[in-house]
């Protein structure tokens, strides 16, 4: 019995583990709600609008973090994984609420690809990953 109990123990802790490197690299439907990711203790949530998430227009990415003190302006980094799109990056600022802020425009790959990855670098924490598509 006691065998049996240590074997789910870890079962649970490398499941756990595995989904906590997973989560940020996974996609998400960002055109429905907003995404989710950890780095160590740190809670980062993305969301943009206006939705669905279209190229070629103006959007606006909004950031929140929970479990880390943020005091500078954060970067998101656009990229297209497995074709260079060149240099996207949306400067965030702190907004009232404490989220932050910033608007961007995502381009229109001209080989019809629509999977975008946004990467945000959280100082002292490390940073996150999101995966998402967009429509045309």
């Amino acid at each position: 019995m006691r065998a049996r109990n240590i074997i789910i123990l870890l079962l649970f802790v490398l499941l756990s583990s595995a989904y906590a490197v997973i989560c940020p690299a996974a996609e998400c439907d960002v055109s429905h709600g907003a995404c989710i990711a950890m780095s160590g203790n740190t809670l980062v949530t993305l969301d943009i609008s206006p939705k669905p998430v279209k190229a070629m227009k103006e959007l606006f990415f909004s950031v929140t973090i929970k479990g880390a003190k943020i005091k500078t302006p954060l970067l998101l980094v656009l990229s297209m994984p497995g074709m260079y799109m060149g240099r996207n990056e949306v400067a965030l600022k702190q907004g009232t609420d404490g989220s932050f802020i910033g608007r961007g425009i995502i381009p229109r790959c001209p080989a019809g690809k629509k999977l975008w990855q946004a990467d945000i670098a959280i100082p002292g924490s490390g940073s996150v990953s999101y995966r998402f598509h967009v429509d045309d």
